[in-house]
C-alpha cells in the first residue's frame, strides 16, 4: 500500500499517524526533558547540539548540557536545557 493511501486511511479511518507510518513522535516535559519516538539514527551529538535522522527528515536540537539519558530502537531521551527544535525536511 503507498503512502499517499495509508496517509489517506489515517485520516480517515482516525488512526494514529505515529503508528500507521512511523511519524516521529516528540513529547517535551517543560525546557529540559524531550522524547521523541520513531527516530532512525543518531547524525551529531554534542552538548550544545543533537541531530536525529528521522522518517521524514531531520531533527535538531540545540541547546546547552544536553545529554541522551536513554535510547533504544524507538525512542530516545534528551535532557538538559532545550532552546530549540528544528525540523529539516528531506
Amino acid at each position: 500500500m503507498g503512502r499517499r493511501i495509508r496517509a489517506a486511511a489515517v485520516d480517515t479511518l482516525k488512526l494514529p499517524r505515529d503508528v500507521v507510518l512511523g511519524e516521529t513522535v516528540i513529547s517535551m516535559e517543560g525546557g529540559s526533558v524531550m522524547v521523541i519516538e520513531n527516530y532512525r539514527s543518531i547524525l551529531l551529538y554534542e552538548t550544545g547540539r543533537i541531530k536525529l535522522l528521522a522518517r521524514n527528515g531531520k531533527v535538531l536540537v540545540e541547546g546547552s548540557g544536553l545529554q541522551i539519558e536513554y535510547y533504544d530502537e524507538e525512542s530516545m531521551k534528551i535532557i538538559g536545557r532545550i532552546r530549540k527544535i528544528e525540523f529539516q525536511g528531506i
